[in-house]
């Protein structure tokens, strides 16, 4: 038992699940020394309908990338990359800001070409009619304040040649089924950031795209603009919408993605389901707050048997281990009262990215091509 080990005035021990996290985000229930969270992971419940679910024998390719190549002037850029997404898919890129996720983004949206290989849409070169297919969501809003929502979802409708009833009965759909609809008739400089992005994927819904393109879609939003949206996204994709999502939310791309792809200083350094890509890692991840720690202690973690990845970051260490029973009476042996807490969860697909690339994946804002 844990507890045996643990000093009279040890630091909290909390146990989670990675599934749990999401949960985390709303408060929790006041903690005890020890807590255990059971917590019961399904398919059903975290991911989208499998593509095997709604593909059918020789349908064409939502979207392909073949060697893909391209530079920006001043160094950032993408090489060989290769992509391919399929219907009723979830496809994450996931990556941080400057990696080259959003410029992937652009050569499949075609607002730019790969300067070397090839992109298709549904097996045809870039074109309008592939264009038409494509539903689009930037980082930043592109709505017009001075319009109304139903205003901004009519002009994008009549773009693409939705008219009369079917326009209307779309628009209708969309805002309610986005919780928009009685803000219809507000103009979009009323709505917050959240509800901005609510409107934009109404608006790349509208003409029933086949491949949704969405650049940080839930980027700062609050639990139930994120979840709103990704209820949206899960009904599109059950009914067989391929996604491209570019993120740096490993919680996210763990819970909704059928496949990840790292994206890492413009190239593709890993792709597989989240659950293969977390599975080489050791079972338990080990959160402790330990503000006092210096180098030579993380270099002491890093030769512990059990002990996989150490990530150190400004007041907190994550390790991964083989077994967490045996490891956690150690450090409160070794480091006593340094090592203010510590939480227990499951290995997670932020853990693998970091075993991956080697340091911690990180949420800043700058610039993104």
């Amino acid at each position: 038992m844990i507890l045996a080990a643990l000093p009279s005035r040890s630091p909290t021990v909390e146990l989670i699940c990675a599934s749990e996290a999401r949960k985390r985000r709303t408060g929790t229930p006041e903690l005890f020394s020890v807590r255990r969270i059971a917590a019961y992971r399904t398919p059903d419940t975290l991911r989208a309908v499998s593509s095997a679910e709604s593909e059918t024998p020789n349908s064409p390719t939502p979207a392909r990338l073949s060697g893909a190549f391209f530079h920006w002037p001043g160094g950032r850029g993408v090489a060989d990359i290769d992509l391919q997404v399929e219907r009723g898919q979830v496809v994450s890129l996931l990556g941080p800001n400057g990696a080259g996720k959003s410029t992937i983004l652009k050569m499949l949206s075609g607002e730019i070409e790969p300067q070397q290989g090839s992109v298709t849409i549904f097996d045809q070169p870039h074109g309008r009619e592939a264009r038409r297919r494509i539903g689009l969501v930037l980082q930043e809003p592109s709505t017009d304040d001075l319009m109304t929502l139903q205003e901004t979802l009519h002009l994008h409708g009549r773009l693409f040649g939705l008219r009369g009833r079917t326009l209307h009965r779309r628009c209708d759909e969309l805002l309610d089924s986005l919780g928009l609809g009685e803000r219809a008739a507000d103009r979009c400089e009323t709505l917050s950031g959240g509800l901005r992005r609510r409107l934009d994927l109404a608006r790349a819904l509208l003409h029933q795209p086949d491949l949704l393109l969405l650049d940080e879609p839930t980027l700062a939003l609050d639990p139930d603009s994120s979840a709103a949206i990704w209820d949206t996204l899960s009904t599109r994709v059950s009914a067989g919408v391929a996604v491209v999502v570019c993120s740096n939310d490993t919680a996210e791309a763990e819970a909704y993605a059928n496949r990840v792809v790292i994206v890492n200083e413009g190239q593709v350094v890993a792709e597989d389901t989240p659950a293969s890509l977390t599975s080489g890692l050791l079972h338990d991840a080990l959160e402790l707050d330990w503000p006092s720690a210096t180098a030579n202690d993380v270099a002491e973690l890093e030769r512990w048997p059990g002990v996989g990845t150490v990530l150190w970051t400004e007041d907190q260490i994550v390790l991964t281990v083989e077994e967490s029973s045996e490891i956690v009476p150690h450090l409160f042996q070794r480091y006593g009262s340094q090592i203010e807490g510590i939480r227990i969860r499951e290995s997670s697909l932020r853990d693998a990215w970091f075993q991956i690339v080697g340091r911690p994946l990180t949420n800043s804002r700058e610039d993104e091509r």
